[in-house]
């Protein structure tokens, strides 16, 4: 027997809050973590993470509809798990990880908690399937009453919600304090980062389009190729480059050599109108200035970047022009941030509120 199963049904390896989650539950409890390595390929490197880590090593599609006919084999898979290490609580993270969950919970008579990271209609099911839509928002919610305790990423997921939970656990997505060895070049370029999914509406092709025809400005990107044309696109601008699909402490070596970190997401797409992206805070940690059209109050609370409108073109070029011509702005707002991170939005913080959680649940 175990103290906790933590589960997630996407890459445990890519994931950061699952990492994070996971080594800090570590340190306190006795755990093991189920995930689906849908990639089907030799995880080499889990940076000691994990005190024992299990994969659903079935390849399945990613990003596609397609999904859902392989779900019941990995529900099959978790509830074999679960009974055979006997878990006190299952930390289960997201809606597609609760079926089994809460099926053990009812049969054996244990703890569950359900980490919503993503509303899971807004973020798979397009709003033109109205009624599948409303269901699984539907379930979702009727899960999020009949667990032992629910945690959310931000308190605006809480207006997605038919009714609003009465009880919750708001535990942001910050980063670890994250210490790098590389130094930052000196050349004159303002070197502008984004770490994320490949794919279109969220904001490379903003980016790519506003640096267009302006000197001392390059752009670095990484993350999983989602959309292998629009990926082809994106390479056909100049001072543009592609570091590969890095793993999450790659990702924070490369945000850290840079200096400002691009966020942007189309509101057309649901649940970016609802985004809380760990980017922002991991730009707060390195000192880095945002230029972003997300979380509006944190970005006026902490003064760390520019707020820009996805849509217009000019007004993410301007921005981009007066980091790079003002230096002491670029300093300033990233300053603001990393002040903030250490003063409120590091996981050091996050790791107390977690570890609240688990006092009421686990008596240790």
């Amino acid at each position: 027997m175990v103290d906790i199963a933590l589960i997630k049904s996407n890459s445990i390896v890519y994931d950061s809050r699952v990492r994070k989650i996971a080594r800090s539950l570590g340190k306190k409890y006795s755990l093991v973590t189920l995930g689906w390595n849908r990639d089907a390929t030799t995880v080499k490197d889990t940076r000691n993470d994990y005190q024992e880590l299990r994969l659903f090593n079935l390849k399945a599609p990613i990003g596609k509809a397609t999904l859902v006919a392989y779900l019941p084999a990995f529900w099959i898979w978790i509830l074999f798990r679960l009974v055979i290490c006997r878990p006190e609580v299952v930390h289960a993270c997201d809606l597609d990880t609760m079926l089994p969950s809460f099926v053990y919970k009812v049969l054996f008579r244990k703890k569950l908690v359900f980490d919503i990271f993503d509303r899971y209609a807004m973020a798979n099911i397009p709003q033109k399937f109205a009624r599948l839509y409303s269901f699984v928002n539907l379930v979702e919610e009727l899960f999020s009453k009949k667990v032992d305790a629910l945690i959310i990423v931000a308190e605006n997921i809480l207006g997605t919600f038919r009714r609003r939970p009465k009880q919750y656990f708001i535990i942001r997505n910050c980063p670890d304090l994250h210490i790098v060895d590389s130094i930052k070049s000196k050349n004159s370029m303002l070197t502008l980062v984004y770490t994320g999914n490949v794919v279109r509406y969220r904001g490379l092709e903003r980016i790519t389009e506003a640096i267009k025809n302006i000197e001392g400005v390059d752009l670095v990107f990484a993350g999983r190729v989602i959309d292998k044309e629009f990926f082809d696109q994106i390479l056909e601008t100049p001072n543009v480059k592609y570091m590969g699909h890095l793993l999450p402490v790659d990702a924070l070596d490369l945000e850290a050599r840079s200096d400002v970190m691009m966020i942007l997401y189309d509101f057309n797409i649901p649940i970016h109108q609802v985004a809380n992206p760990n980017k922002t805070f991991e730009a707060m940690m390195f000192g880095l200035p945002v230029i972003t059209n997300l979380t509006p109050e944190l970005i006026h609370e902490t003064n760390c970047g520019i707020l820009v409108d996805y849509n217009d073109i000019n007004q993410i070029r301007s921005a981009i022009i007066s980091l790079r011509d003002d230096t002491e702005l670029r300093n300033r707002l990233g300053n603001n941030g990393r002040k903030a991170f250490e003063q409120k939005y590091s996981w050091r913080i996050m790791e107390k509120e977690l570890y609240k959680v688990y006092g009421g649940l686990l008596r240790k």
